[in-house]
C-alpha cells in the first residue's frame, strides 16, 4: 500500500519537515494522552450504536483506551512507512470487525484534533510561529491517520460486495442441486444398513462405517448449502443451552484422544433458534475435531455471560489455531485453509449469529489453537442467570 500512502502523504502535504517537528512534539502531548484517551472513547460511547459495536464491556474499553496511546505515541513518532501503514490499518479493520460505524471514526478523529489544539494552544502561545506550524503538522497527521480508517472501510465495502455475489451464487447452486443430492445420499445410506446386516467380518464394518461417515459429511456440506440460501429467520423459543448442546454433540463423530467438555453457568437459558443455534454449534465443533488432524487434544464448548447484553457460545481447541493471512476472512463463503475444506461451516455460525442479532468472533488463543465466539443478545427474562 506504499502508492496509496505516498498519494496521501502528497495530498495532506506531509513532509520529512512536518515528520520532526510532530517528534518534537511529543514531550509536550504525552502527558495528556491518557485524557485525550479518555474524552475520545467518552464521545464515542456517547452514541447507542457505536457503544452496541463494542461488546466487552469496561473491559474491552480499557484495552481500546490502552491501544489508543500507543497510536498516538507512534503517530507522533512515525516514520510513516509501511509498517506505520499496516499499523493503521490493523487497527482500521478492527473497527469494521466489531462493526463500528465509519461516521464516528471521523467525528472521534476531530475530537482529538480539537484536543491536540487545545494542548498546544496552552503550552505555545508564547511561540506563535511555532504553535502554527505544530497545529499544521498535526492537523496533516490526522488527516493521513483518518485517510487509511477510511480506507480501510472502503476495502471492507467491497469485500461486503463479493461476500454478497458469493451468497448469490451459492444460493443459485443450492436451489439447483440441493434438494436433487438428498434423495442419491438416502440410497446410499439405506444401502450401507442393509449390507451392515449382510456382512459380518470386521473389514466390512469398517468400510460401511466410512461410507456412513462421508454421507454425513455430504449431508452436512448439503444443509449447509440449503440454510445459507434459504436464510430464514430465526424461530424464537425458551433455549435449555445444556440440552442444546448435548445434542449438538451427539451429532459430531469426536475421535479417540480427543476429549470434549461441556461447561454451562448455572441455570442458563436462551431465547434462540434450538436448531439453527445447534447447526452452528456442530460446525464450530467439527471445524475444531478436523484442526486436529488426527491427534490427541481437547475441545471445550462454554456457554456463559458475556456481559449485559450477549450471551456467549464459546467453542475453543487446542489445534494450530486459525491461519492468520485468513483470520479477518474465515466467516467468508467459500473461504478455508483446507485442501479438502468447501468454506461454508464458518459462513453458516456467521449468518445464524447475524439472524439473531448477534456476533460471531474468531481469534486464536494466545497459547496456541483457536477460539470462535457466538454472541447473543439476551432476550426478556432471559438476562438473568444464576451466575451473573
Amino acid at each position: 500500500m506504499q502508492s496509496f500512502l505516498d498519494d496521501v502523504r502528497r495530498y495532506v502535504g506531509l513532509d520529512a519537515e512536518d515528520g520532526e517537528r510532530l517528534q518534537g512534539l511529543v514531550p509536550l502531548l504525552e502527558p495528556h494522552f491518557n485524557a485525550f484517551a479518555e474524552h475520545f472513547y467518552a464521545r464515542i460511547l456517547e452514541h447507542p450504536s457505536a457503544h452496541t459495536a463494542i461488546t466487552g464491556g469496561a473491559e474491552q474499553v480499557a484495552r481500546l483506551k490502552h491501544s489508543l496511546v500507543a497510536w498516538m505515541d507512534s503517530g507522533l513518532r512515525g516514520p510513516f512507512d509501511d509498517a506505520f501503514y499496516e499499523r493503521r490499518a490493523r487497527i482500521g479493520r478492527r473497527h469494521v470487525a466489531i462493526g463500528l460505524p465509519q461516521q464516528y471514526m471521523v467525528t472521534a478523529i476531530g475530537v482529538m484534533r480539537q484536543d491536540y489544539h487545545a494542548v498546544l494552544t496552552d503550552t505555545l502561545v508564547d511561540d506563535v510561529p511555532r504553535l502554527h506550524a505544530s497545529m499544521r503538522a498535526v492537523d496533516r497527521l490526522l488527516d493521513l491517520e483518518l485517510a487509511i480508517m477510511l480506507q480501510t472501510y472502503r476495502i471492507d465495502s467491497d469485500d461486503q460486495l463479493r461476500r454478497g455475489e458469493r451468497l448469490a451464487t451459492i444460493g443459485r447452486v443450492a436451489a439447483t442441486i440441493g434438494h436433487d443430492l438428498r434423495n442419491p445420499l438416502g440410497v446410499i445410506e439405506s444401502s450401507a444398513y442393509i449390507l451392515r446386516r449382510m456382512l459380518q467380518d470386521e473389514r466390512g464394518q469398517r468400510h460401511l462405517d466410512k461410507i456412513n461417515s462421508q454421507v454425513r459429511n455430504c449431508n452436512r456440506i448439503v444443509t449447509a448449502l440449503l440454510e445459507l440460501a434459504r436464510s430464514r429467520p430465526p424461530q424464537f423459543a425458551s433455549i435449555d443451552v445444556r440440552v442444546m448442546l448435548d445434542a449438538s454433540l451427539a451429532m459430531v463423530t469426536i475421535p479417540e484422544g480427543v476429549v470434549v467438555r461441556i461447561e454451562v453457568d448455572d441455570g442458563m437459558q436462551l431465547e434462540g433458534d434450538s436448531n439453527l443455534l445447534e447447526q452452528a454449534m456442530i460446525n464450530l465443533v467439527v471445524n475444531s475435531v478436523i484442526a486436529l488432524r488426527g491427534r490427541p487434544g481437547t475441545i471445550v464448548t462454554r456457554a456463559t455471560r458475556h456481559d449485559d447484553r450477549f450471551a456467549a457460545l464459546i467453542v475453543v481447541d487446542d489445534g494450530p489455531g486459525f491461519d492468520p493471512e485468513l483470520l479477518p476472512r474465515v466467516f467468508e463463503p467459500l473461504v478455508t485453509s483446507r485442501a479438502s475444506g468447501v468454506g461454508l461451516g464458518l459462513a453458516l455460525v456467521k449468518s445464524v449469529a447475524d439472524r439473531h442479532l448477534g456476533q460471531a468472533i474468531a481469534e486464536n488463543a494466545p497459547g496456541g489453537g483457536a477460539i470462535v465466539r457466538l454472541l447473543l443478545p439476551w432476550r426478556g427474562a432471559t438476562a438473568t442467570v444464576a451466575s451473573a
